[in-house]
Protein backbone atom coordinates (compact mmCIF):
# COMPACT_ATOMS: atom_id res chain seq x y z
CA UNK A 1 0.00 0.00 0.00
CA UNK A 2 1.38 3.41 -0.92
CA UNK A 3 0.64 5.91 1.84
CA UNK A 4 1.37 9.46 2.86
CA UNK A 5 4.45 9.73 5.07
CA UNK A 6 4.25 12.48 7.66
CA UNK A 7 7.86 13.59 7.03
CA UNK A 8 7.25 13.82 3.25
CA UNK A 9 4.06 15.87 3.58
CA UNK A 10 5.62 18.16 6.20
CA UNK A 11 8.74 18.50 4.02
CA UNK A 12 6.62 19.75 1.10
CA UNK A 13 4.77 22.05 3.50
CA UNK A 14 7.98 23.61 4.88
CA UNK A 15 9.32 24.08 1.34
CA UNK A 16 6.19 25.97 0.28
CA UNK A 17 5.81 28.29 3.27
CA UNK A 18 7.32 31.77 3.14
CA UNK A 19 6.84 32.39 6.87
CA UNK A 20 7.10 29.26 8.96
CA UNK A 21 5.95 29.55 12.56
CA UNK A 22 6.89 27.01 15.20
CA UNK A 23 4.13 24.41 15.37
CA UNK A 24 2.61 25.59 18.68
CA UNK A 25 2.45 29.20 17.40
CA UNK A 26 0.91 27.99 14.15
CA UNK A 27 -1.77 26.07 16.04
CA UNK A 28 -2.51 29.18 18.13
CA UNK A 29 -2.70 31.24 14.92
CA UNK A 30 -5.13 28.75 13.37
CA UNK A 31 -7.21 28.81 16.59
CA UNK A 32 -7.38 32.61 16.40
CA UNK A 33 -8.55 32.33 12.81
CA UNK A 34 -11.35 30.08 13.98
CA UNK A 35 -12.54 32.74 16.39
CA UNK A 36 -12.67 35.49 13.79
CA UNK A 37 -15.89 35.96 11.89
CA UNK A 38 -16.12 34.64 8.38
CA UNK A 39 -16.69 37.36 5.78
CA UNK A 40 -19.98 35.90 4.70
CA UNK A 41 -21.35 32.44 5.28
CA UNK A 42 -22.40 30.85 1.99
CA UNK A 43 -24.48 27.78 2.71
CA UNK A 44 -24.80 26.94 -0.99
CA UNK A 45 -21.11 26.58 -1.80
CA UNK A 46 -20.24 23.06 -2.96
CA UNK A 47 -17.00 21.10 -2.64
CA UNK A 48 -15.50 17.97 -4.12
CA UNK A 49 -13.93 16.89 -0.83
CA UNK A 50 -14.66 17.25 2.87
CA UNK A 51 -11.27 16.81 4.53
CA UNK A 52 -11.88 15.09 7.88
CA UNK A 53 -8.89 15.58 10.17
CA UNK A 54 -7.51 16.23 13.63
CA UNK A 55 -6.72 19.89 14.22
CA UNK A 56 -3.31 18.95 15.65
CA UNK A 57 -2.37 17.91 12.09
CA UNK A 58 -2.93 21.47 10.80
CA UNK A 59 0.29 21.59 8.76
CA UNK A 60 -0.44 18.27 7.08
CA UNK A 61 -4.04 19.35 6.44
CA UNK A 62 -2.87 22.61 4.84
CA UNK A 63 -0.43 20.77 2.58
CA UNK A 64 -2.84 18.02 1.49
CA UNK A 65 -5.52 20.66 0.85
CA UNK A 66 -3.06 22.70 -1.22
CA UNK A 67 -2.07 19.65 -3.27
CA UNK A 68 -5.69 18.63 -3.88
CA UNK A 69 -6.59 22.18 -4.93
CA UNK A 70 -3.59 22.29 -7.27
CA UNK A 71 -5.11 19.25 -9.02
CA UNK A 72 -8.39 21.12 -9.54
CA UNK A 73 -10.41 19.83 -6.59
CA UNK A 74 -12.40 22.03 -4.23
CA UNK A 75 -11.72 21.11 -0.61
CA UNK A 76 -13.63 21.95 2.56
CA UNK A 77 -11.64 22.38 5.78
CA UNK A 78 -13.73 23.82 8.62
CA UNK A 79 -11.14 26.22 10.07
CA UNK A 80 -10.36 27.56 6.59
CA UNK A 81 -13.90 27.95 5.24
CA UNK A 82 -15.93 28.57 8.42
CA UNK A 83 -13.67 30.66 10.61
CA UNK A 84 -16.61 31.65 12.79
CA UNK A 85 -16.76 28.14 14.28
CA UNK A 86 -15.10 27.92 17.67
CA UNK A 87 -13.54 24.52 18.35
CA UNK A 88 -13.50 25.32 22.08
CA UNK A 89 -17.30 25.68 22.13
CA UNK A 90 -18.61 22.89 19.93
CA UNK A 91 -22.38 22.85 20.16
CA UNK A 92 -25.53 22.03 18.20
CA UNK A 93 -24.92 24.99 15.88
CA UNK A 94 -21.39 23.78 15.05
CA UNK A 95 -22.70 20.31 14.26
CA UNK A 96 -25.43 21.79 12.06
CA UNK A 97 -22.91 23.86 10.12
CA UNK A 98 -20.71 20.78 9.59
CA UNK A 99 -23.69 18.68 8.54
CA UNK A 100 -24.77 21.34 6.04
CA UNK A 101 -21.24 21.51 4.65
CA UNK A 102 -21.07 17.72 4.33
CA UNK A 103 -24.40 17.86 2.47
CA UNK A 104 -22.65 20.12 -0.05
CA UNK A 105 -19.62 17.83 -0.51
CA UNK A 106 -19.27 14.98 -3.00
CA UNK A 107 -16.86 12.92 -0.87
CA UNK A 108 -14.88 12.68 2.33
CA UNK A 109 -11.17 12.03 2.73
CA UNK A 110 -10.38 10.80 6.25
CA UNK A 111 -6.84 11.85 7.25
CA UNK A 112 -6.04 9.26 9.86
CA UNK A 113 -3.01 9.78 12.08
CA UNK A 114 -1.88 9.39 15.67
CA UNK A 115 -3.74 12.63 16.46
CA UNK A 116 -6.86 11.48 14.61
CA UNK A 117 -7.14 8.43 16.86
CA UNK A 118 -8.23 10.82 19.65
CA UNK A 119 -10.87 12.66 17.63
CA UNK A 120 -14.50 12.21 18.59
CA UNK A 121 -15.79 14.17 15.56
CA UNK A 122 -13.98 12.34 12.77
CA UNK A 123 -15.87 9.03 13.16
CA UNK A 124 -19.14 11.00 13.17
CA UNK A 125 -18.13 12.78 9.93
CA UNK A 126 -17.06 9.48 8.37
CA UNK A 127 -20.32 7.73 9.22
CA UNK A 128 -22.43 10.64 8.04
CA UNK A 129 -20.69 10.89 4.66
CA UNK A 130 -20.58 7.13 4.15
CA UNK A 131 -24.35 6.94 4.58
CA UNK A 132 -24.91 10.02 2.43
CA UNK A 133 -22.54 9.49 -0.50
CA UNK A 134 -20.59 6.19 -0.22
CA UNK A 135 -17.64 8.28 -1.46
CA UNK A 136 -15.31 7.90 1.51
CA UNK A 137 -11.58 7.18 1.39
CA UNK A 138 -8.94 6.95 4.09
CA UNK A 139 -5.59 8.76 3.85
CA UNK A 140 -3.20 7.17 6.35
CA UNK A 141 -0.57 9.62 7.58
CA UNK A 142 2.22 7.43 8.92
CA UNK A 143 4.87 8.40 11.42
CA UNK A 144 8.48 7.97 10.29
CA UNK A 145 8.90 4.75 12.26
CA UNK A 146 5.67 3.14 10.99
CA UNK A 147 5.82 0.50 8.27
CA UNK A 148 3.08 0.95 5.69
CA UNK A 149 2.39 -2.81 5.69
CA UNK A 150 1.68 -2.62 9.42
CA UNK A 151 -0.89 0.17 9.13
CA UNK A 152 -4.31 -0.88 10.32
CA UNK A 153 -5.80 2.13 12.09
CA UNK A 154 -9.17 1.69 13.70
CA UNK A 155 -10.60 -1.60 12.52
CA UNK A 156 -13.55 -0.04 10.65
CA UNK A 157 -11.19 2.01 8.46
CA UNK A 158 -10.23 -1.19 6.64
CA UNK A 159 -13.58 -1.29 4.86
CA UNK A 160 -12.78 1.90 2.94
CA UNK A 161 -10.48 2.47 -0.02
CA UNK A 162 -7.41 4.60 0.57
CA UNK A 163 -5.99 7.75 -0.98
CA UNK A 164 -2.55 7.54 -2.56
CA UNK A 165 -0.32 10.23 -4.04
CA UNK A 166 1.71 8.55 -6.76
CA UNK A 167 3.95 10.43 -9.17
CA UNK A 168 2.11 13.70 -8.62
CA UNK A 169 -1.39 12.22 -9.11
CA UNK A 170 -4.01 11.17 -6.57
CA UNK A 171 -5.52 7.69 -6.76
CA UNK A 172 -8.11 5.79 -4.76
CA UNK A 173 -7.09 2.16 -4.08
CA UNK A 174 -8.98 -0.89 -2.87
CA UNK A 175 -5.72 -2.83 -3.09
CA UNK A 176 -2.31 -2.47 -4.73
CA UNK A 177 -3.78 -3.68 -8.04
CA UNK A 178 -7.26 -2.16 -7.80
CA UNK A 179 -7.34 1.61 -8.20
CA UNK A 180 -8.85 4.60 -9.97
CA UNK A 181 -7.77 8.23 -10.34
CA UNK A 182 -9.37 10.59 -7.85
CA UNK A 183 -11.47 12.56 -10.37
CA UNK A 184 -13.32 9.54 -11.85
CA UNK A 185 -13.80 8.22 -8.28
CA UNK A 186 -15.47 11.50 -7.32
CA UNK A 187 -17.79 10.97 -10.30
CA UNK A 188 -18.82 7.51 -9.05
CA UNK A 189 -16.28 5.14 -10.64
CA UNK A 190 -14.95 2.50 -8.27
CA UNK A 191 -11.40 1.10 -8.19
CA UNK A 192 -10.78 -1.82 -10.55
CA UNK A 193 -7.87 -4.00 -11.65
Amino acid sequence: MAVLRKRDVLGRYVKGEIHLLEESREIRWASEQLRKSADEFDSTKTYDIFLSHAFKDARIVKQIRKELISKGHSVYVDWVEDKQLDRNKVNKHSATVLRNRMNNCRSLIYLTSVSAEKSVWMPWELGYMDAKTSRVAVAPILEDDQNEDDFTGREYLGIYPYLDLTVDSFYIHDSAKSYVRLQPWLQGQNPSV
